[in-house]
């Protein structure tokens, strides 16, 4: 099995209060399961503010987030940013691809990573995966779009392996996913496995 750590927290407007998106018809491989849960903020939005102090420093991590929570709500507060309200998210990716990324500078990121076990143990809840391009995030599980014939192919491959909140509950099912997707969609090649965790604040 394959061992995933955390790459980078955020914080999320709730998804069950967002609207209905017509931009978005296009977005979900099965159009019945319209659910914005992902780790693109294109679909699942970041609040503005803490998307705008996340911005002026994208450069300082590997998928644009801190992988400290504790350091971003202490960096959120001190910029007097609202943090109540909001979805705590946690993005996790294999430990190969960490150490890939490690060995290219990013060592000190994940120094202070969290295994998904450890996740789990201190209240988080794990939803499935997506896959997604690390640089910006982009989804591609629901956030590049679906063009017929590949659309309705992709549907009857693995459709019926997306969970409730549309998202692969098997890492290599979502691994094979992301190959398909990566070879139609170059410009965001390789799309990577992406965890999604959610905190819950009544088992802290």
């Amino acid at each position: 099995m394959t061992r995933h750590i955390s790459a980078g927290f955020d914080l999320r407007v709730p998804a069950e209060s967002l609207p209905e998106d017509p931009s978005l018809t296009d977005q979900w491989l099965v159009p019945l399961n319209r659910s914005r849960i992902s780790a693109d903020a294109g679909v699942w939005p970041t609040p503005e503010e803490i998307s705008d102090f996340y911005r002026g420093d994208l450069s300082a991590y590997p998928l644009g987030l801190l992988n400290d929570p504790d350091r971003l709500l202490g960096a959120l507060h001190e910029h007097g940013i609202a943090t109540v309200g909001f979805t705590s998210v946690c993005l996790t990716i294999s430990g190969e691809t960490a150490a890939a990324l490690s060995e290219d500078h990013w060592a000190d990121h994940f120094a202070v990573a969290l295994r998904e076990e450890d996740l789990l143990l201190r209240g988080w809840r794990f939803l499935g995966f997506d896959v997604a391009e690390l640089n910006g995030l982009c989804s591609g599980l629901k956030g590049c779009g679906y063009k017929e014939p590949l659309w309705s192919q992709l549907r009857a491959r693995f459709g019926g392996a997306l969970n409730d909140v549309g998202l692969f509950s098997d890492a290599t099912i979502a691994s094979q996913f992301a190959g398909i997707r990566g070879l139609e969609i170059p410009s965001h090649a390789p799309f990577e496995v992406v965890g999604v965790l959610v905190h819950d604040a009544s088992k802290e």
